[in-house]
């Protein structure tokens, strides 16, 4: 089923459970642009929306999906067409999204290398301390308005030997400071080529 069809149903039946998605439905909230130079302080509205990839997994390299062991209700086609596989575990993680949605504007955020960002939460799960990763992109929608995309987001498995993305000091951008570039029209790159 379309990741779309999905959410507007409002749950995904997998293996007999129902899931609720209403934590992933579009949402939106404000947030307070400081002034800074030639600029006035301003408000913008953030639109937030949310891809499969928080609750569902693809396909490995080597490591095709299997949807007729557990059934095809886990089947979810993303933006791009492909098929992913609804995960209990990603779900449970993305209950947490909205909470950590609504503290944006105060974070900090790390360029990926790959044209998007990500805020890692840090959470003690089980008696383990894990990192919960946020990927995202934000596009301006308007004089006031700009546009959050969740990409995906999930625990790092460091047993499957990935070290992950890159995270150094120099590569960091707080939210709000990011917001206000894009909403003011200036573009946004790494900042680590900005401090060589």
């Amino acid at each position: 089923m379309q990741w779309i069809s999905i959410l507007r149903q409002g749950y995904i039946d997998v293996a007999s459970v129902r899931y609720g998605l209403s934590h992933l439905v579009a949402s939106f909230f404000t947030l307070a642009i400081p002034a800074s130079g030639k600029f006035a302080a301003t408000t913008a509205t953030v639109h937030v929306e949310y891809t499969s990839h928080c609750v569902s997994v693809g396909p490995g390299a080597q490591s095709p999906l299997d949807f007729e062991a557990p059934g095809s209700g886990r089947r979810i086609f993303d933006r791009r067409q492909v098929a992913r596989a609804f995960c209990a575990e990603r779900y449970r993680w993305s209950l947490r999204l909205p909470a950590i949605v609504a503290q944006l504007g105060e974070r900090r955020c790390y360029f990926t290398g790959h044209s998007n960002w990500l805020v890692i939460e840090d959470i003690t799960d089980r008696g383990q301390p894990v990192e919960y990763e946020v990927f995202f992109r934000l596009r301006r929608m308007g004089a006031s308005a700009l546009r959050l995309v969740i990409e995906s987001a999930y625990v790092r498995d460091v047993t499957r030997g990935k070290a992950g993305t890159p995270r150094n000091r120099r590569s960091i951008v707080r939210f709000r400071v990011m917001a206000a570039k894009i909403l003011r029209g200036k573009s946004i790159r790494d900042p680590s080529l900005n401090r060589r």
